[in-house]
């Protein structure tokens, strides 16, 4: 019995779209910036979930350009060791990405496994909208913003 070509049609996309988060994260952490940013749209939004007292970098940026100077900051600060996607979840154009992060703090050392969760909207191929969560409180406490009584 041969799979209806809408089943094909969906599966080929699903393919073409993993295939594309894996490159886009594949591209953050190695810190190639410029094909990070080639998945965006010009007008996309990204807002880093948290307090931002606790993690300045929380908070909303607006274009490619602001999101630019987030990244690299980002990296600026922190040494990747590794990261690795452990689901990706896609509902039209609406994709959750369940990963996590190895990363060494620049300014002191610490090491530490991070978890996050994103979620993206996708519009005309490119990604319009990322929503990121992840442990805000334990980064401040590696950086030394928090001290545990």
């Amino acid at each position: 019995m041969s799979k209806p070509s809408s089943f094909a049609s969906e599966t080929t996309r699903r393919k073409a779209l993993f295939e594309a988060v894996h490159a886009l994260y594949d591209a953050r952490q190695a810190g190639d910036f410029e094909e990070y940013l080639s998945y965006l749209a010009p007008d996309a939004r990204m807002t880093v979930i948290g307090n931002p007292v606790l993690n300045p970098q929380s908070g909303l940026r607006v274009g490619r350009d602001s999101i630019d100077r987030y990244i690299r900051q980002v990296h600026d600060e922190n040494v990747y060791l590794g990261h690795g996607i452990d689901h990706i979840i896609t509902e039209g154009d609406h994709v959750v990405v369940r990963w996590h992060m190895d990363l060494r703090l620049a300014q002191n050392g610490r090491e530490a496994r991070f978890d996050a969760l994103d979620y993206l909207r996708i519009r005309d191929n490119r990604i319009v909208e990322v929503t990121q969560f992840y442990d805000t409180g334990t980064m401040a406490l590696l950086k030394g913003r928090v001290r545990i009584a």
